[in-house]
Formats: C-alpha cells, sequence, structure tokens
C-alpha cells in the first residue's frame, strides 16, 4: 500500500508516521527538529545491562548495533540528530552525567512530559527509559525507570527483561510516509 509522503515537519504532535515498517509519534515539533518515538517495542525481552549507567548499558549497545541502523538507513543517517542525553536520576542524583547518541531510550522527564503520547495498551511489556531511579547511596543500586502499556511509571531491576521504543531526533525538512 502506498502512503502519502509528507514533509516531517507538516505533522503535529501525536501524528504518526513510518520509520521503515515501524510507527513513530511526533512528541514535539522545534526549531526544524522533531523529537519523535517509537509506537511500539522495536526489541523485547531486554536487560538493560549489568549496571544503572545507560552510557555503559547492553541496551545502549544494542540500539548502536540493531536499532540505529534501521532508522538511519530509512531517512539517512545526516538526518537523524547527534544529541546529549541528562542521564540525571528520578529524585535528581547525577551519578552518571550525561552522554552523546542518537538514537536511545526516552527519559523519565520524557515519560512524563509525554505520557498522554506514549500510552500503547497493545504493548506486550513494560519499556526501558535511559534515567536510573536513584543512587546507590538512596538505596536503589539496581533501578532504572520503565514504563507500562498504560502509562505508569515505576522502577525496575536492570538486570530484568522489559521492552525497548527508541526515541530519536530528526531534521524536519524530511518525507516521511504519513501513518494513520
Amino acid at each position: 500500500m502506498n502512503r502519502e509522503q509528507v514533509e516531517l515537519a507538516t505533522l503535529k504532535v501525536g501524528e504518526i508516521f513510518k520509520i521503515a515498517e515501524y510507527d513513530f509519534i511526533v512528541l514535539e515539533q522545534q526549531d526544524g527538529r522533531t523529537a519523535v518515538v517509537s509506537k511500539t517495542l522495536m526489541a523485547e525481552d531486554i536487560v538493560f545491562g549489568e549496571s544503572k549507567d545507560y552510557g555503559t548499558s547492553n541496551i545502549r549497545a544494542l540500539i548502536e548495533k540493531d536499532i540505529q541502523p534501521i532508522i538511519e538507513n530509512a531517512v539517512g543517517a545526516e538526518n537523524v540528530v547527534e544529541h546529549e542525553v541528562n542521564l540525571t536520576s528520578v529524585d535528581m542524583q547525577n551519578e552518571y552525567g550525561t552522554c552523546r547518541c542518537k538514537v536511545r531510550p526516552i527519559t523519565f522527564d520524557e515519560a512524563r512530559e509525554h505520557n498522554d503520547l506514549l500510552v500503547n495498551k497493545g504493548l506486550s511489556d513494560w519499556w526501558w527509559t535511559c534515567t536510573p531511579w536513584s543512587t546507590e547511596e538512596r538505596g536503589w543500586k539496581y533501578s532504572v525507570a520503565v514504563v507500562s502499556p498504560s502509562g505508569g511509571i515505576r522502577s525496575r531491576s536492570y538486570d530484568f527483561f522489559s521492552g525497548l521504543r527508541p526515541f530519536c531526533i530528526l531534521k524536519s525538512n524530511i518525507f516521511v510516509s504519513k501513518g494513520e
């Protein structure tokens, strides 16, 4: 089925478009850039890592090896904007600082800000954010924030399995296939 090609900049917050065979949701349009997140899980049953530091996590390696190339091949690597993500914990501890990436999980703050757009009760599992819950000193050595299909947010140990909904920032002047 041929879908209508539109400039990404013309899509409103909450509208759906395709990257490869995956649906993505527009979260924000600003200064020629569009923040987006996948509507469904692009990976399932993924262990976050051996610590709650997204910068050294299993899911970062998986995204860069398997998911980022799908997105870059579909929209052009030059159209995926590298950006800095703040890894401050839910309770504002800055144990891990920041890291630069092109594709990543959403942060806790982004999950709160865009919560109404993220609800997808058809998902089979909770999904990872890249935000630690707190620090070991505060009694949270293993916990990372996760989001439920209904939008609830809680902590989960980094050695549990959860899904992955990648977030990225795209240049808004590209053409995409509008979703339904």
